[in-house]
């Protein structure tokens, strides 16, 4: 389970370390916002309440892990410790509200649920079941202006982003881009290899640390 009222106030703590113009009025608008309730996906990694701001914060633990790498250390101290907080807690300000909540009937193989319920058991090659009603959650973007560049879009109206921030946050997505972009992809991670690092700590997050409702 996620404890959001915990990540909240760590996230506002890490985002206080960060001195630079325009970050009151980003905190304020992202309040005003779902940014702390929302998943983080529909149906994959953190597809639950909070996850969006559970993700960013495992994407923050992931980059700054990279540290203790021989070959990350040098690359992440020159660009220092504010543009980490700022690449990976708003590497997916893109997603703020845009998760609309709806319901479902799913089978349960649940053994506790199945022994409360009240419903019919059924049986099928998965053993004995009953439904139950799920919150879910579908993708309604009233701002389709893609997924990177669109986080960066929504960042340059409160703060100054330096070219580092801008190219890791665009660019985060890595190979699950279409494939026609791979070569400015490429050409990104050669300039900044904190491209590389922002996507790897995404994924590590995402597919090592995270289930549907809530870390691992």
């Amino acid at each position: 389970m996620i404890d959001t009222k915990k990540n909240i106030e760590r996230f506002e703590e890490l985002v206080s370390t960060v001195k630079r113009d325009g970050m009151e009025r980003l905190l304020n608008m992202l309040k005003g916002t779902d940014f702390y309730t929302a998943p983080a996906s529909t149906k994959f990694h953190l597809s639950c309440e909070g996850g969006l701001l559970q993700h960013s914060l495992n994407v923050y633990d992931c980059l700054v892990a990279k540290k203790e790498s021989p070959v990350w250390k040098d690359i992440l101290s020159e660009v220092g410790d504010e543009s980490l907080v700022i690449m990976a807690l708003f590497h997916d300000i893109c997603k703020i509200n845009c998760y609309k909540k709806g319901f479902k009937n799913q089978k349960t193989y649940d053994p506790q649920k199945i022994a409360a319920s009240t419903g019919k058991k059924q049986f099928d090659e998965g053993g004995e079941f009953v439904w139950e009603t799920v919150q879910t959650y579908t993708m309604d973007d009233e701002m389709p202006l893609g997924h990177g560049e669109k986080s960066v879009m929504i960042l340059d109206k409160y703060i100054e982003l330096t070219k580092e921030e801008t190219y890791a946050i665009r660019w985060h997505m890595g190979f699950s881009e279409e494939k026609g972009l791979y070569g400015s992809l490429g050409k990104a991670m050669e300039k900044y290899p904190i491209v590389l690092a922002i996507h790897e700590a995404d994924l590590e997050a995402s597919k090592l640390l995270e289930g549907e409702d809530g870390n691992k």
